[in-house]
């Protein structure tokens, strides 16, 4: 999978803590896949169903995982779209 939004070597503290990660990931209505390869775990993104809220787990989520935000850029101001 080719995706420009990923996490880079994520460190786990433990089994829940995954689980957790990939819980939170699976509850975001935009994501469509989360796949591993390598040390990276890259998201597919529906870019045309983003919301705000969407944005703002994805933000947290990010933020709790280590995830580089600048990938979510295009995704804030698509979710400001008049139609979001």
């Amino acid at each position: 999978m080719d995706s420009p939004f990923f996490f880079q070597a994520t460190t786990y503290w433990s089994e829940g803590d995954e689980r957790e990660h990939f819980g939170w990931l699976a509850r975001i209505p935009c994501i469509r896949d989360v796949r591993g390869i390598g040390d990276r775990l890259f998201l597919d993104v529906d870019r045309d169903s983003v919301t705000a809220a969407d944005v703002r787990e994805l933000n947290a989520i990010y933020r709790r995982y280590g995830g580089d935000l600048e990938q979510l850029k295009a995704l804030k101001e698509s979710a400001n779209a008049p139609n979001h």
